[in-house]
């Protein structure tokens, strides 16, 4: 321990983890954070732990039990995610410099397999302090791996079980980083066919088990996440779609087209050293090896899911986006150091433009949605002063059709949280600090208000108050 404080790098790495997500140091909101911070802590802890999310759980029962307040929450998580973001590239680096011969190269690389490109999205929530700590579980249980690999010392195999069980009840979305780390491991370190074979057994085993008994928790707790409703076909459809989305459109979080461009640049340069060093038939085996691991176990958590409600996310698909810097291990000692760096560079640099943007745009959102409120509020108060009729409902219309982003405002992952239900209602409650309940829509109202009306700002005029109830119209 007193080693690692005194090592440099780990510094370094402190400061780039800063430089990424200096600008969560003050408290976001994420659209589903609304109904987290709205709602009771104690009722709302059981939406996590029906999620398999023992820790989170833990975390936020703590917090409603003793009634601390939110933004302590949030900067304890905060601290957390800057902690295990840091000490998770440290850990993996110290692994990367037995395989990767040029010192500088093993730091770039450990940099963007941690900090990828759909990283961003576990920022977003206020638990990002608990999922960041499922990517150091992760590492630490292919670290045991690795290190059995070496030494065929079986304790290291238990320990590389217990880590996979932290990061699967911390949060599923990363555990494939597990088995894509320790794919490298297995190519570096299996002499023969067989050994290669036993090696992967071994790696799922230590895998797929501390999955099966998350999922069992999951189905104890809860049938509606996972296996209630399993339609194969829907899956099917629902993986190609969400591979489009990964590979071309990358979730909108990079520019259009930067993600392939950079894979088949990355693809390009392997190939051409891989020839060029007469090494073809191992090192071309050991690319489609790695690419379909970290694809396949991706994709895998995805698949017991319900189908009614399956979808795939960047921070459920974030191992994926680590494939460009995994790929660059493989045959590091024969490539051009400065341009694999170059192309490492290049990579998380754009990220770095891409995360700062989607971050600032984040405030923004935040900011126009907390003035709505606070108008709509006022509005309400002035009805509740005239009238005397205390208000209790809210009814919320044409959340389908309405406008998504603000302004200029369009990265695909900061929507508006008044656009979609319950969150609406919990933005509601939040800023106002009034117990309003949800109401179905009044088809009366809406015909006589809102109907054939095309509104492209915000306006008083798309809130009526009748009764007790507000209808708001969403532009």
């Amino acid at each position: 321990m007193k080693k690692m404080f005194k090592d440099k790098k780990l510094y370094i790495f402190l400061l780039i983890v800063l430089l990424f997500f200096k600008t969560f140091s003050i408290m976001n909101y994420s659209v589903d954070t609304y109904l987290l911070l709205a709602s009771s802590k104690l009722k709302y802890v059981d939406e996590y732990l029906s999620a398999g999310r023992i820790f989170t759980t833990v975390f936020f029962f703590i917090q409603g039990f003793f009634h601390i307040p939110n933004i302590v929450m949030y900067i304890t998580s905060y601290l957390l995610a800057i902690i295990f973001s840091t000490l998770s590239i440290y850990e993996l680096n110290k692994v990367l410099d037995k395989y990767i011969s040029n010192k500088f190269l093993s730091a770039m690389i450990s940099i963007a397999i941690i900090i990828n490109p759909f990283i961003i999205e576990l920022w977003l929530f206020i638990e990002s302090g608990i999922m960041m700590f499922s990517i150091f579980a992760c590492i630490k249980g292919f670290k045991n791996f690795d290190k059995y690999l070496e030494t065929k010392n079986k304790s290291l195999i238990g320990k590389s079980f217990l880590w996979m069980i932290a990061a699967l009840f911390s949060y599923q979305g990363t555990i494939a980083l597990f088995a894509c780390l320790c794919a490298i491991s297995i190519i570096k370190n299996s002499k023969s066919k067989k050994k290669f074979i036993k090696n992967n057994i071994l790696m799922f085993i230590i895998y797929i088990v501390p999955t099966i008994i998350n999922y069992i928790f999951i189905t104890m707790i809860s049938r509606e996440r996972v296996g209630a409703n399993h339609n194969l076909i829907k899956v099917i459809k629902m993986i190609i779609i969400s591979t489009k989305e990964q590979l071309i459109n990358c979730f909108g979080l990079l520019p259009n087209g930067f993600y392939p461009t950079m894979l088949l640049v990355t693809f390009v340069i392997l190939i051409y050293y891989t020839i060029k060093n007469k090494r073809k038939r191992n090192y071309m085996l050991s690319l489609i090896y790695i690419t379909l691991v970290t694809y396949l176990f991706t994709i895998a958590p995805v698949i017991p899911q319900n189908s009614d409600s399956l979808i795939m996310f960047p921070r459920t698909s974030y191992a994926f986006a680590s494939l460009i810097p995994l790929l660059f291990i493989i045959n590091n000692k024969n490539l051009n150091i400065k341009i694999t760096s170059a192309v490492l560079i290049v990579l998380l640099s754009v990220e770095l433009y891409s995360f700062t943007k989607i971050e600032i745009n984040r405030y923004i959102v935040n900011y126009e949605d907390k003035q709505i409120i606070y108008q709509i509020e006022d509005k309400v108060k002035k009805y509740e002063e005239e009238t005397g009729i205390n208000v209790e409902y809210l009814s919320v219309y044409n959340q389908e059709n309405s406008h998504m982003f603000y302004n200029d405002i369009n990265d695909n992952i900061n929507v508006s949280a008044k656009n979609e239900q319950p969150n609406s209602t919990a933005l509601y409650v939040y800023y106002s600090n009034r117990k309003v309940k949800e109401k179905e829509q009044n088809n009366n109202i809406y015909n006589l208000y809102f109907k054939n009306k095309h509104w492209q700002y915000f306006s008083l005029d798309q809130v009526v108050i009748v009764g007790n109830t507000i209808h708001w119209y969403i532009y």
